[in-house]
């Protein structure tokens, strides 16, 4: 008896082992994750996790041969949710709309077949696209279904019960072309406004009224015309011309909020639209952007706050990667609390972003393991008992099949801080984000989430160290422009008299410097260090005649002029590591190495281009005479960059033109110096000196080519000697 107690545990535990491991390995098929300022995937907890097994025709109940025949799902396309959570499937392929229930997933009804108003049966041909509008959001509380009959040309309306209420056909008006009307996706906003993307159609989306009158286009999506197609478009006739210009990308899929704000998907196809599509990823453009949100009169109004433009995949830290990588947008679906998801179809993933364009959680893959799809074609939110599944529509090799992922805790969490966050519940929200953090530390969003509530509540020096970590530049320069408000108010008197008190110690300095090089000018001798040195702040006001006596009267030195461009080099390294967080808030510098190579080099090789060119021109100036007219000609540079440096710790974001103009101002003024000490150093007229400064950039130009070329030579040359003493080496051990 003991004995078969024993083995019977033992069977449990292997059973407990083997088995007790499979869901969560199913779970672990994909990753879930968020992106870092720099591109990096951060990983995260994983916010959806699929049912155990996916749904199939099978389970759907359409292969019983009872009502609804003996079909499974073929060349589906579309799928959508109800108000109640049943879902409503496109199967093209069969030529039906397939009704399933929300709990079971069991099919409820299937129209494939209706009598039209005119007591004809009519059927469906190749329907792509269904949508449902909800009662409890539309303005005259109807619920209908709406169904593209794609091949047809015509859409199709169906009340709840699926009963034919009408059909909407090609309306006639002149912008429409004969092949415009081939109805592929739709979406209904809460006016009964109709938007259609139409597969034929390269003028945008096609709104109708809710009785089904054509009222015009929007979100026309321009081509991108390359020099060929330019020349091509010249040669032909201008009415041929005008048209090929006025074409737009089509648009593959569409959905519409509670707001009646429009949700797009473009499928872009060649090579420049792909490269501009790659570039968006950084520069957070709309134009082209995968995914666009218009208002009604289709401009385009989406928020881009995020660190990359929501718009799938974000390749910065892939290497090699290019415009052949990028994510292809299939379908967008509306979630909770303003969030959105977007469908990859090249990586089967999916992106769920918030109603400012952050990135919410992404996670997916290809696959036939639980939870990855094989060739998603579509998706959905299904909202049952208040729980926002996502159900997917998967091409598998086995036929169609849904997944329904389910939101974890993980989830609800970040939904319920945006909850708090979109109804301005601020203590709520900083405790909802900082239960984000405990399982998610990496979660910019929340961070932000926190440092935006602490805003609002008045705490600006406890948000702007939270909005830091996020490098959320808009708020923090929000929260300083608070604080530095409420210090000026206190101590407005004595910063006004420091300033002052700087100003006329300034002046009188300024006074000084110019009698001392007065009584410097008078002095019979060598000049010493110091003043040589000051003999800059006499310079840089009196151009002329202080590169004059630069040159002849020896005011300055090889040591004065190291010294100022040592001086300029400390200046921009103080740039970069003294700017104020909202004008460096990713904390990156360079090293006072780098700093050396950018500041030295460039004069360096405009003394040695100015002087080789000049030797042929005949300039006057040896390269010495060059050399510390550059460098005091540099003399103003490390006032001005010092200056803006300070200032950017007293300034906020949007007064960052102020600092440019300080620096650009510097660089100007370097410039007049430097093209006048080139005109007294050689003597030459302002229009011969024009000609030698553009010959003296060719010419750094030439010598930085010809140092790279010689370096790389020899770098092959010490490669291949390494190379032959080290093979020498192994033959003779």
């Amino acid at each position: 008896m003991k004995s078969k107690i024993v083995k019977i545990l033992l069977l449990s535990l292997v059973c407990i082992t083997v088995f007790g491991t499979i869901a969560p390995a199913a779970y672990e098929s994909y990753d879930t994750y968020t992106y870092s300022i720099d591109g990096e995937p951060l990983p995260s907890p994983h916010a959806y996790t699929p049912d155990v097994e996916p749904y199939d025709s099978q389970s759907m109940g359409l292969l019983n041969g009872g009502k609804f025949g003996n079909k499974q799902l073929s060349k589906a396309n579309d799928i959508v949710a109800d108000n109640e959570g049943n879902l409503y499937i496109a199967d093209t392929g069969n030529n039906r709309i397939v009704i399933l229930n929300a709990y079971d997933y069991k099919a409820t009804a299937v129209i494939e077949t209706y009598v039209d108003e005119y007591g004809e049966l009519q059927t469906f041909n190749s329907p792509k696209g269904v949508f449902v509008t909800d009662p409890t959001r539309m303005v005259d509380g109807s619920s209908h279904i709406f169904v593209c009959d794609t091949s047809n040309k015509r859409v199709v309306v169906f009340d709840r019960d699926c009963n034919y209420v009408k059909t909407i056909i090609e309306p006639e008006n002149a912008l429409l072309d004969e092949n415009d009307f081939s109805p592929y996706a739709i979406a209904v906003d809460i006016y009964g406004r109709i938007f259609i993307v139409s597969q034929n159609c390269d003028q945008g989306i096609i709104v109708m009224s809710s009785d089904g009158e054509f009222t015009g286009f929007i979100g026309s999506q321009k081509v991108t015309v390359n020099a060929i197609e330019k020349l091509w478009d010249s040669l032909r006739g201008d009415e041929q011309t005008g048209a090929a210009l006025s074409l737009s990308i089509p648009f593959n899929n569409i959905t519409v909020d509670e707001s009646g704000f429009v949700y797009v998907t473009i499928n872009f196809d060649k090579k420049e639209e792909l490269t501009q599509q790659f570039n968006t990823i950084k520069s957070k453009t709309s134009t082209y952007s995968p995914v666009k949100k218009l208002n009604s009169r289709g401009v385009e109004i989406m928020k881009r706050n995020g660190f990359f433009d929501p718009g799938g995949e974000v390749l910065s830290a892939v290497p090699l990667a290019s415009y052949k990588d990028v994510s292809n947008i299939i379908d967008v679906t509306l979630g909770d609390e303003g969030s959105w998801t977007i469908l990859d179809s090249t990586r089967s993933r999916l992106y769920t972003y918030d109603q400012n364009g952050n990135l919410l959680f992404a996670f997916g893959n290809k696959g036939d393991q639980i939870g990855n799809g094989e060739k998603y074609v579509a998706m959905t939110y299904q909202v049952v008992d208040g729980v926002y599944n996502l159900v997917m529509l998967d091409d598998t090799s086995t036929g169609f099949k849904l997944t329904v992922f389910q939101p974890t805790e993980y989830c609800d969490k970040i939904m319920m801080a945006l909850h708090n966050q979109n109804n301005h519940n601020y203590s709520s929200t900083i405790d909802n984000w900082q239960d984000v953090l405990t399982s998610n530390n990496n979660f910019d969003l929340a961070y932000i989430g926190i440092g935006k509530a602490l805003f609002n509540q008045g705490k600006y020096n406890e948000a702007m160290d939270m909005l830091s970590k996020a490098y959320e530049v808009d708020y923090y320069s929000k929260a300083f422009s608070e604080i530095r408000k409420n210090i000026i108010s206190r101590w407005m008197i004595p910063m006004v008299a420091g300033l002052i008190a700087l100003i006329v110690l300034i002046i009188k300095f300024l006074g000084w410097a110019k009698k001392k090089n007065k009584a410097v000018s008078l002095k019979v001798g060598e000049k010493t260090y110091g003043e040589e040195l000051l003999y800059a702040f006499h310079l840089v006001f009196h151009p002329f005649d202080g590169f004059w006596d630069l040159k002849h009267e020896k005011r300055g030195s090889v040591r004065a002029a190291a010294t100022i461009l040592g001086i300029t080099i400390v200046a921009f390294f103080y740039q970069g590591i003294g700017q104020g967080y909202m004008f460096n808030p990713r904390d990156t510098y360079s090293t006072i190495f780098i700093q050396i190579i950018s500041v030295a080099v460039p004069v360096l090789l405009w003394v040695v281009g100015n002087w080789c060119l000049t030797t042929l021109f005949d300039g006057e100036g040896s390269m010495k005479d060059i050399f510390i007219a550059t460098c005091y000609s540099l003399a103003p540079l490390p006032v001005f960059v010092t200056v803006s440096t300070i200032l950017t710790n007293v300034m906020v974001a949007s007064q960052s033109s102020i600092v440019s103009l300080i620096v650009t101002f510097g660089y100007i003024w370097v410039g007049i110096l430097l093209f006048f000490g080139m005109v007294v150093t050689h003597d030459y007229s302002t229009g011969k000196n024009v000609v030698t400064t553009l010959g003296t950039i060719v010419a750094m130009c030439v010598i930085m080519f010809v140092a790279i070329l010689f370096s790389s030579l020899v770098i092959k040359m010490a490669t291949f000697l390494i190379a032959i003493i080290t093979e020498l080496a192994d033959r003779l051990a």
